[in-house]
């Protein structure tokens, strides 16, 4: 009889340190997001330069995932995971100290491998962790909640990081470190917060780099090649990989052409920082609204395909809404976009748990990640070439439409192999 009270108090203790670990991991995000366009734009950056630099990010995590998934799936989760935290910390320190394009450049390279690093283990440690106690345990409630506390955590860093530039002791321009660069600072330090707590909570199961794999690096291939063979031959995948696609092109054109629409509409760069930090603020907030209302409206559509489904369509006409002339309009648009966007990731989640054994979770997670920054990579570049043209507001039609269109990829889920 004691048994079953100690199993949910462990499932308790794992899904509270997944939960903290991925508000922490998110946290030094958040308070550089608001300020990190504006600060090369500062740095006299164009918004072209601008767009291939944030590429330079996508790309690096792009090349890397699959091999760093892999690894994570090898050799464990807990040093993948604390060796990212310190690669963001040096990335954040490269941005707030960097000048010239080169070194910016140098600080999205290091940021797009931490990203690399850390894009599966933790969720996959967690669904590790809790099959370990109970096979039969949910994981939408975790999965939800960490999509939860990853959007509050975005939120309270965003405001966190419009305070910091308002408060900050050092001057708004100049070569060296400004008041735009105080957000990279704090952010490197909540980085080594970060890295400590993982070693201190990740453990990893007893299976990961078993003694019979005839070495790591062979094993490392040999799970990176399961891992492209069943995004291959999986329907289920294949149509998570088009969607996580779109979502990613939708949320990388939000980034880049967010910020110059809302300082055009709001009267200027300078002025538009605090204003700026605050709508991202709600964005994440309203994120977090629609991770936790995921479950109910997998129930009320009767299946997470459909909630994903709904929340992805209304998504895109959110984020085409936000190029509209009215400053209020536009930001109604903006929050409505994360609320919608924020019911549909916990539930592509589980459906991506699903098709995933524990042997490739990590890799798996790595084919998402990859799938997200490579159309990442087309759109920052492209829109901004394209915003230079044109405008922002009108670009911001081009990943509303590829966001529709991936969409319907949830159409007719495929029944689970019995």
């Amino acid at each position: 009889m004691p048994a079953a009270p100690a199993s949910a108090a462990s499932l308790l203790s794992v899904r509270r340190r997944f939960v903290a670990l991925t508000a922490l991991r998110w946290l030094p995000t958040g308070v550089v997001i608001p300020v990190t366009v504006l600060l090369m734009r500062e740095r006299d950056l164009d918004l072209p330069t601008i767009g291939l630099i944030v590429a330079v990010y996508s790309a690096a995590t792009l090349v890397l995932e699959l091999p760093t998934g892999g690894l994570a799936d090898v050799v464990g989760r807990r040093p993948v995971l604390a060796t990212a935290a310190l690669v963001a910390g040096v990335s954040s320190l490269t941005l707030a100290f960097g000048r010239s394009a080169l070194v910016l450049a140098l600080g999205y390279l290091l940021g797009g491998i931490a990203r690399a690093l850390d894009s599966g283990p933790l969720q996959a440690w967690f669904v590790d962790r809790t099959h370990e106690v109970d096979p039969d345990a949910s994981l939408r409630t975790g999965l939800s909640r960490a999509g939860v506390a990853e959007s509050v955590a975005l939120a309270l860093g965003a405001l966190v990081g419009g305070g910091l530039v308002a408060l900050s002791p050092l001057p708004d321009q100049g070569d060296g470190l400004i008041a735009l660069s105080t957000p990279f600072l704090v952010a490197a330090a909540l980085s080594v917060v970060h890295a400590a707590l993982v070693l201190v909570w990740v453990r990893d199961p007893a299976r990961v780099a078993a003694p019979e794999q005839p070495g790591t690096m062979r094993a490392l291939g040999a799970t990176v090649g399961s891992g492209l063979r069943l995004a291959r031959s999986h329907p289920a995948l294949r149509r998570i990989l088009l969607v996580t696609a779109a979502v990613g092109a939708a949320l990388s054109g939000l980034e880049l052409l967010a910020p110059p629409r809302f300082a055009a509409l709001l009267g200027g760069e300078s002025a538009a920082a605090a204003a700026y930090a605050v709508l991202v603020t709600a964005g994440f907030l309203g994120s977090a609204s629609g991770s936790a209302l995921a479950p109910l409206v997998a129930r009320l559509t009767r299946g997470p395909s459909r909630a994903a489904l709904a929340g992805i369509l209304g998504a895109a006409i959110a984020l085409s809404a936000v190029s509209l002339p009215a400053p209020v309009a536009a930001a109604v648009a903006f929050v409505g976009f994360y609320v919608l966007l924020g019911i549909a990731g916990p539930l592509l989640d589980e459906l991506t748990h699903a098709a995933a054994s524990s042997g490739q979770r990590a890799t798996v997670l790595s084919l998402n990640s990859m799938a997200l920054q490579g159309t990442a990579i087309v759109t920052t570049a492209g829109l901004g070439v394209l915003a230079g043209v044109t405008s922002s507001a009108a670009a911001l039609w081009v990943p509303a439409a590829v966001l529709a269109i991936g969409a319907l990829a949830l159409v007719r889920w495929p029944r689970p192999a019995s």
